[in-house]
């Protein structure tokens, strides 16, 4: 995921974001949308990213 993310400028490519990226890559593995609101997973290649809050 490092190398993927450094491929395509994504921040998550940084050596300072190991644990962000194993978040990120656990949730790519079981195929689950990773819902945070670290705007940092925004982008991220492979990943399913949600943010917003559902009020209703």
């Amino acid at each position: 995921m490092r190398a993927r993310c450094s491929q395509v400028g994504h921040a998550l490519g940084n050596k300072l974001h190991d644990g962000d990226r194993w978040i990120a890559a656990a949730a790519i593995r079981l195929g689950i949308p990773l819902v945070s609101h670290n705007g940092l997973f925004d982008g991220a290649p492979g990943l399913e990213f949600i943010t917003a809050i559902d009020d209703g």
